[in-house]
């Protein structure tokens, strides 16, 4: 007799464990709170959001558009100097986010370029990189080119005229 008591003691042990599964605490993974970058709010310092600045050059919207835009950067001028820690930085930023594409010796052979087959990176040695104003070259980097995204958001300013100033000195010497 007291081993059917104890059978259904078991029983009923067993029966509670699955109920317990069901209970409220299974789903605090589900039900916790979580906050989305988007739903913070914005810090309430003064200052905490600028409202100067930003990017001068205009977007264009059509192939024509991109072509003339760039030809007006010609005039825009190179507000880094090109001494050795801004070329050391743009070195640093060009095997980030270029060596990819352009390679190490800047051939368009780096290993994802490699992949491209029209159109494939630029040769960033050859005349038509080089023979570029460092405002076409900082265009180009800030808006892309046809397979070439934009770095507008990747870097900063001075960032992209670091690697500029980088691209300038280092690639195209004869």
């Amino acid at each position: 007799m007291k081993w059917v008591k104890n059978a259904f003691v078991a029983w009923l042990m067993c029966g509670q464990a699955a109920t317990a599964w069901a209970l409220p605490w299974d789903q605090d993974m589900v039900d916790q709170p979580s906050a989305k970058p988007q739903e913070s709010i914005a810090p309430p310092e003064p200052n905490a959001v600028p409202v100067t600045g930003g990017e001068f050059l205009p977007a264009p919207t059509s192939e024509a558009e991109i072509f003339d835009a760039k030809d007006a950067a010609a005039v825009i001028p190179n507000p880094v100097p090109a001494n050795a820690e801004s070329i050391a930085r743009g070195e640093y930023f060009y095997r980030i986010n270029c060596l990819v594409c352009h390679g190490a010796q800047g051939h368009g052979d780096g290993p994802v370029g490699q992949k491209f087959t029209d159109p494939t990176p630029v040769d960033l040695n050859e005349d038509y990189t080089q023979d570029q104003a460092d405002g076409q070259i900082f265009f180009t980097l800030t808006r892309g080119r046809v397979a070439m995204p934009f770095y507008r958001d990747a870097l900063s300013q001075q960032e992209r005229w670091d690697v500029v100033n980088y691209i300038k000195n280092e690639f195209g010497k004869k």
